[in-house]
């Protein structure tokens, strides 16, 4: 499949920031030296940004993938280990594009008028860049939150090591091809980044102006760079206004309201 890079990273791109007939889901001091990596681990667990809901109800996106820029406002709600709905609003307030994921799958809906949406379950991203990416991944990027790439559950946060660097706490994460370092100071997560073995691409998250906001403490920038062979891309998002663990309405779009299209085609969106 061509493009797979490109592909992976406008995912995580919308990810970060992004009817019908639909489905409602309704809500409802410094480590001493003979701490373990589980006291560490414990201590990043305790001061990281823990809700239920998040509302998003204006953000600011600006994205750059190499010489292409693009600049929109944007929404996001998310629902804890449910779903993360992102809403595109480049015009208005105007939605054109919605991504939603859920732990199943990501769609992408084009609201342009094409009616076409596109479709991808988390193997396929696998199989497509030998990065074990889940829904859980996605949600703790965006949360500012600590995670082993590719686990489903929290049993894998023991597996990872610490150590201090500077006055800051460097979480690792191995697996065969992969290193996950989060480095932890301030009591927040600040940086998370991530290279494979050979060093063909690397990922890092950097995330600032912490806020406290409905009794959670969490940053309202986050700025992305994602490096390969190919492709450079840089994004800088910027939350306006959010809110914490109040009532709220995620509508899941149907999509029998729209065309099935594959992701190869993507990359001929007018849009993009």
């Amino acid at each position: 499949m061509k493009n797979i890079n490109y592909k992976l990273l406008f995912v995580i791109c919308l990810a970060i920031f992004s009817g019908c007939k639909s489905k409602e889901i309704l809500t409802v001091a410094p480590p001493s030296v003979v701490q373990t990596s589980n006291d560490h681990i414990n201590q990043v667990l305790q001061a990281q940004p823990s809700f239920i809901t998040a509302n998003a109800t204006k953000l600011r996106m600006d994205i750059t993938l190499n010489n292409k820029q693009f600049a929109s406002d944007g929404a996001c709600k998310i629902y804890r280990d449910s779903v993360i709905q992102l809403s595109i609003q480049p015009f208005m307030g105007i939605e054109l594009l919605r991504l939603e994921l859920t732990p199943e799958a990501v769609y992408l809906f084009d609201k342009t008028g094409s009616n076409k949406y596109y479709h991808l379950v988390y193997e396929q991203l696998t199989d497509f860049t030998g990065v074990p990416l889940t829904f859980y991944d996605f949600q703790a990027l965006i949360c500012n939150q600590l995670f082993a790439l590719g686990s489903k559950n929290s049993e894998d946060l023991n597996k990872i090591t610490a150590e201090y660097s500077n006055k800051s706490l460097i979480l690792n994460y191995k697996t065969n091809n992969i290193l996950q370092v989060t480095n932890f100071s301030g009591k927040a997560i600040k940086k998370v980044e991530i290279t494979d073995e050979n060093r063909t691409f690397n990922f890092a998250a950097d995330y600032s102006d912490f806020e406290k906001t409905d009794d959670v403490v969490a940053p309202k920038v986050i700025n992305i760079k994602f490096k390969s062979k190919k492709n450079t891309v840089s994004l800088n998002f910027g939350i306006n206004k959010i809110e914490f663990n109040k009532s709220m309405r995620i509508m899941l779009t149907n999509p029998l309201r729209y065309k099935a299209t594959e992701w190869d085609a993507l990359p001929d969106n007018p849009l993009f």
